[in-house]
């Protein structure tokens, strides 16, 4: 399973999208290296092991929608949905994915394809590698016959969605939130992108609404934490605003080295005032 990234921060709007995940639905979560050494087993066809370190992952992590979609994949192989080449392919596409190869990510999802052309997560791998690549109609065609092939794919409605953000659609990226949500009503990261398209529509409460409900869901998300500080200074909501950067702060992976200086910047300056 692939995941797509949507974009890095808007600074001093917000952080962008999450994340589009050609296989399945991702939070923008770094992946950590036992995730990364799972899908590297899993690529290389030890299904056993990789799926005993998913599930410790959720164990520690229940909100880790990385490896909850991983372990999809495994259980469509387990129940003889899919052939074992189909399954390595994909979380080689995956591998390839994590590391921005999307060329690669693609040359792997269309492998996959060879194997089992009506499997749906093989389309949302390969969109997912169409939107690495900037390719947004490929991407969303592939999210399309995702659809077509599963009405009631959350992931595939997510990664629309992400596509729909990125290209400002926000009203359609919203209303793709809104059918993921209703699969998937714990999906901490739809709740997140919703969140960004409505603050990009001006609509800061409903977004500050959105970021409350995936932090609810999902504490670890710092991006999450971040945007409601920025959405809670669009409200005027100042000494909120402090607290919401300071948790972040807390939060932030050592990816986000952009934002982590964006939100001691404006520390300084809301301390000052």
């Amino acid at each position: 399973m692939i995941f797509m990234k949507i974009g890095k921060l808007l600074i001093p709007v917000l952080i962008l999208a999450l994340a589009v995940l050609p296989l399945a639905i991702c939070a923008q979560q770094f992946p950590g290296a036992s995730h990364l050494h799972a899908v590297d087993l899993a690529s290389q066809g030890k299904f056993p092991e990789a799926k005993k370190i998913f599930q410790d992952i959720l164990a520690g992590d229940p909100a880790h929608e990385r490896s909850l979609h991983c372990l999809n994949i495994l259980e469509d192989l387990e129940k003889q949905k899919i052939k074992k080449q189909t399954a390595v392919h994909l979380f080689k596409s995956l591998s390839y994915f994590y590391q921005d190869k999307f060329t690669d990510t693609l040359a792997e999802a269309n492998l996959a394809f060879k194997f089992d052309p009506k499997y749906k997560r093989c389309y949302n791998a390969r969109g997912g590698a169409y939107f690495g690549l900037g390719k947004n109609e490929e991407a969303l065609a592939d999210f399309n016959r995702a659809l077509k092939i599963d009405p009631e794919y959350a992931g595939a409605f997510y990664n629309r969605g992400c596509v729909y953000i990125r290209t400002e659609e926000y009203a359609r990226a919203i209303c793709d939130f809104d059918q993921a949500l209703k699969i998937t009503p714990k999906f901490a990261s739809a709740f997140y992108n919703r969140g960004i398209a409505h603050f990009h529509q001006g609509e800061f409460l409903w977004a500050l609404a959105d970021f409350n409900r995936a932090l609810e869901i999902n504490p670890r998300l710092a991006e999450a934490h971040m945007n409601r500080a920025v959405t809670l200074e669009e409200l005027g909501k100042e000494k909120e605003a402090r607290e919401a950067y300071k948790r972040f702060l807390q939060d932030a992976p050592p990816n986000l080295s952009r934002e982590i200086d964006y939100a001691r910047k404006r520390l300084e300056i809301l301390g000052n005032k």
